[in-house]
């Protein structure tokens, strides 16, 4: 396993050094997206979006340019290593298929949290959102994120048996996005804690909402066992899935087709 760990880290620094302009193009594109709906929301309204709204709108974009990593990144990973015919020699090496991919979205995470990071600060300075940062609303971010893993190897098991899925991971990460920034944790009733627990991120979104203060200042002991409850559901179905489809696709002997 520690060879595999340090091939990645070796394959991510190799990547960053010979691509940057992918990485720059990448935190200027998501820049100007939430420019352009935040000036446009503005322009709509004719009223300026201010407030716990604004922070929570921030905190909310910059959560979802790293789920949209994360959950991508593993069932595009596939795509590009069947099209360059190198997933069967992948899938030959002596780990199981969901370590590799498990490690490289480590390594994609480690990635882009710098990047991120300054997209957030960019967000901050372009709208003036105020937020008060603490280091428990790291629980919430690791949850996230592992949460979100669980989609990717979701993603990842879908991209092994059907190849081509660019425009489902695109409608799966658009879907995230609006179940991110829409206050489901508010609803009241059976409908609001059924979609607070069953919805990825929702519970999660909402610890780290009250983290930082965008929300009410504290949070109880069962929102964060909800919290650790729902990541652990999602990641869990989403390796069962990979497990599951890296056998079928070995027995049907479609590992390489494209």
């Amino acid at each position: 396993m520690t060879s595999l760990l340090v091939a990645e880290w070796r394959r991510m620094i190799i990547d960053l050094v010979r691509y940057p302009l992918e990485t720059m193009s990448m935190m200027v594109v998501m820049l100007a997206v939430f420019a352009g709906m935040f000036f446009g929301a503005h322009y709509l309204t004719a009223a300026p979006i201010g407030g716990t709204t604004l922070s929570g709108v921030v905190i909310g974009y910059a959560v979802w340019s790293l789920v949209m990593n994360a959950t991508g990144f593993m069932g595009y990973s596939i795509q590009n290593e069947t099209q360059n015919g190198t997933l069967e020699q992948v899938m030959l090496a002596p780990w199981r298929t969901v370590q590799i991919f498990l490690v490289r979205g480590v390594m994609d995470i480690l990635e882009m949290l710098i990047p991120v990071l300054l997209v957030l600060v960019g967000l901050v300075a372009l709208t003036g959102a105020q937020f008060n940062w603490r280091p428990m609303a790291l629980l919430p971010v690791i949850m996230i994120i592992v949460t979100a893993w669980g989609i990717g190897l979701m993603m990842a098991a879908l991209a092994l048996l059907f190849k081509r899925m660019t425009q489902m991971q695109l409608m799966i990460q658009f879907a995230l996005l609006f179940i991110i920034m829409a206050p489901i944790t508010a609803l009241h009733g059976v409908t609001g804690a059924a979609l607070g627990v069953l919805a990825p991120l929702t519970v999660q979104v909402g610890v780290l909402h009250a983290a930082v203060g965008v929300t009410v200042p504290s949070v109880s002991a069962g929102m964060w066992w909800e919290a650790v409850a729902d990541m652990a559901l999602w990641f869990g179905v989403g390796y069962w899935l990979l497990t599951s489809a890296d056998g079928l696709a070995r027995r049907r002997g479609i590992v390489g087709h494209y």
